[in-house]
């Protein structure tokens, strides 16, 4: 049977990691439909919160196996998010499987370990200059992740003056890249919320899988 599977991330450049669920999904026998709502668009007041994008979701018909909510830790930590994502997803679809995707901090610090793909993005790609990029033992550890990410992708860029300015206002489709570009056997690996999320889509698949058999 084909999973229906809800993906809610903070904002539309966290789309990227669809490709990411899809791919583990069929690593792992599953078939998925993958929903990606533009939250966007819904009306500003239910934007603010994991439960009132929910319940718009269900109020126009959306039914899921399986709902994944993207959600930065920040200064948070990753037991206060689930608990977050939880009580939300509780409340409006209480008998739906989830799970949370939880980057340490920020998204940004899954995406400054792979130099090729910064260069690639950044649209240098035989770009020379040094940049410095953290080792995967610490990336999480970054005090601002965004910034630096920010800061990497214009180095790279090799770019000055106005065409820098214009480059770095595309900052948001530029992260969107580097998210679907991320290498799964690469240094990213080495990233303990990367592994939880791996683990956790495993588990979340072969929960909606066991419940709709049923």
């Amino acid at each position: 049977m084909i999973l229906r599977v809800l993906f809610l991330g903070e904002g539309s450049s966290d789309g990227g990691i669809t490709t990411h669920i899809r791919r583990i999904a069929t690593e792992y026998g599953f078939r998925v439909v993958v929903t990606d709502p533009l939250t966007e668009r819904f009306p500003q007041s239910r934007q603010r919160t994991v439960r009132s994008k929910l319940e718009t979701i269900k109020e126009i018909g959306g039914v899921y196996e399986l709902v994944i909510v993207h959600r930065d830790a920040d200064g948070d930590g990753r037991e206060r998010r689930l608990h977050e994502i939880r009580q939300a997803v509780e409340a409006v679809m209480p008998d739906t499987p989830f799970m949370g995707a939880i980057p340490i901090r920020m998204t940004e610090a899954w995406l400054m370990l792979d130099e090729r793909n910064i260069r690639q993005v950044a649209g240098n790609p035989n770009g020379k200059m040094d940049l410095g990029l953290p080792k995967p033992a610490f990336v999480e550890r970054i005090p601002d992740p965004k910034a630096m990410l920010a800061e990497k992708l214009a180095l790279a860029s090799g770019l000055s003056g106005r065409r820098l300015d214009k480059f770095k206002k595309r900052f948001p489709e530029h992260r969107r890249q580097l998210l679907d570009r991320i290498d799964p056997l690469g240094p990213i690996c080495e990233v303990s919320s990367w592994r939880s999320f791996n683990e956790d889509l495993l588990a979340g698949l072969s929960q909606a899988a066991g419940l709709s058999s049923g």
